[in-house]
């Protein structure tokens, strides 16, 4: 599915959704004209891939959210709101497919609540509770069976907001933080644990909240119900957390940092354990991300020497701390990683052999193999921040100037760097890859580039080896661009 706007003047030019089959052959005009503001990127197609939601402000010049099927039909309003000014802001479909949550200020001007809706729209619902004049809904997350909706607002006290969860299908909300203290407390980031629990009852949420202490964030976890309130982390303030993806596998499944230590802990409460050593004197942790099967923990940090920020890995209860990034070159840094997602691998972005050139390289988590440079050479330019692996593992893509300093085009390697291939076709003079994703099933990889006409971005797929490509968008009037695109899943 993707969204473009054909009409070639590129100046407050409608939008319109379409969907492509059979390499392009089949290209089915979803919805007419989306918008004629430009928000092409306000679409998501549901998890069974048979729906996409959409905003238009195609009625009445207000932002609406509608469904249509991904293989054409008829549209269906899903934001029915009373007031004439109502404008959705954002939106999410259920795991199961089954509704959407979106937030709009459906009954007065500015002041956003949260609602819910069938994906065939006939039972438009308000489930989020009173507000004070002046208060909103802030953010919202589906639990993972879709049975609840956690969300953040201002509901008891002006400007301090709280978390709550509440049913879909009706407006019952339950306060799960602690009452938060006055004109100091907030709730400001939340995340259901994941699906794999043993049992719903045993689900949890974690929250960042400066509920105790004023100016101090620290980590807590709560039933759904609202009750078993217990802090994890301890007084220091807490920047990041994360569920570990495999619960089942690790007994110490909530991660957090703090600005020099990561810490894992139990979600129900108990010690917390220490996984990364004494950093250098005014060293810090800059992120950190779970292997997808739980086994360890990688991160960034300048942990040897202030300012040198390597890559490291460690087992949940702080055994085998591993630096997996090679040696760098002076003024050399580590920009970024991403894991494999069969945890076999992480690929990493740093300017480890020159200065003045980002290239990209592949590890181990165990240091079994050592840095690779997987990114083609010569480097004529840089490799750009956004890379990703195959959902099987078996290449990596990234984006880079690799072959001509003034041409971003797309590329896949192997992990152990000996395959590297140009999947993009030939670009135009001046050309630019924009913006690429894998296809779910791993058989190709979809990007944006103006390939065929200079400045004209359409929608290409290619095999995983660049042997075949294929135009997904149809032709366009000069200066018509594809904006957006999602695979259907």
């Amino acid at each position: 599915v993707f969204s473009a706007n054909i009409g070639g003047t590129k100046i407050n030019e409608p939008v319109e959704l379409f969907s492509s089959f059979d390499n392009g052959s089949d290209i089915v005009d979803l919805t007419g004209v989306v918008n004629q503001g430009g928000a092409g990127d306000e679409f998501k197609v549901s998890p069974d891939g048979t729906l996409v939601a959409y905003l238009t402000d195609q009625v009445n010049s207000r932002i609406e959210l509608f469904v249509a099927p991904v293989e054409g039909g008829t549209e269906t309003r899903i934001s029915q709101l009373p007031s004439v000014d109502a404008d959705v802001t954002e939106f999410d479909w259920s795991p199961d497919s089954t509704r959407i949550a979106y937030l709009a200020d459906g009954d007065v001007d500015g002041r956003l609540e949260l609602y819910t809706n069938l994906a065939e729209g006939d039972s438009n619902l308000k489930v989020s509770g009173s507000l004070p004049p002046g208060g909103r809904v802030e953010a919202f997350e589906w639990s993972p069976d879709s049975s609840l909706i956690a969300y953040t607002a201002d509901q008891n006290n002006f400007s301090e907001f709280e978390l709550f969860t509440t049913p879909p299908t009706e407006r019952d909300p339950v306060q799960v933080s602690e009452n938060v203290l006055p004109n100091n407390g907030d709730v400001t980031e939340f995340n259901w644990s994941p699906s794999c629990l043993c049992s719903p009852s045993n689900s949890r949420i974690a929250y960042l909240s400066n509920q105790r202490l004023a100016g101090v964030t620290e980590l807590f976890t709560s039933l759904p119900t609202g009750s078993g309130n217990v802090r994890i982390s301890g007084g220091d303030n807490v920047r990041d957390f994360a569920w570990a993806p495999d619960l089942d596998k690790v007994n110490e499944s909530l991660a957090y940092s703090t600005e020099r230590i990561i810490f894992t802990a139990p979600p129900n409460g108990g010690s917390s354990t220490q996984v990364t050593p004494a950093l250098a004197v005014g060293g810090s942790i800059s992120d950190f991300s779970w292997a997808p099967n739980s086994s360890r923990i990688a991160y960034r940090a300048d942990q040897r020497s202030e300012g040198l920020i390597e890559l490291f890995a460690v087992r949940p209860d702080g055994s085998d701390n591993l630096r997996i990034s090679g040696a760098l070159t002076v003024g050399g840094d580590v920009t970024g990683f991403v894991w494999s997602p069969d945890s076999s691998f992480i690929a990493y972005r740093a300017n480890q052999d020159s200065a003045v050139i980002f290239e990209l390289y592949v590890t181990t988590p165990d240091g079994r193999l050592s840095d690779i440079k997987v990114s083609g050479t010569p480097m004529v330019g840089d490799v750009d921040p956004s890379f990703a692996w195959s959902p099987d593992s078996s290449r990596v893509a990234y984006r880079a100037n690799q072959r001509t300093a003034d041409a971003i085009e797309l590329f896949t390697s192997t992990p152990d760097g000996k395959t590297n291939d140009r999947v993009c076709g030939d670009l135009f003079s001046g050309g630019n890859v924009e913006e690429f994703k894998w296809a779910p099933d791993k058989s190709g990889i979809g990007y944006i580039a103006d390939q065929e006409n200079n400045d004209v971005f359409e929608l290409f797929a290619s095999t995983p080896d660049g042997d075949e490509t294929a135009r997904l968008s149809g032709s366009f009037a000069e200066a018509g661009d594809a904006l957006f695109f999602e695979w259907v899943p």
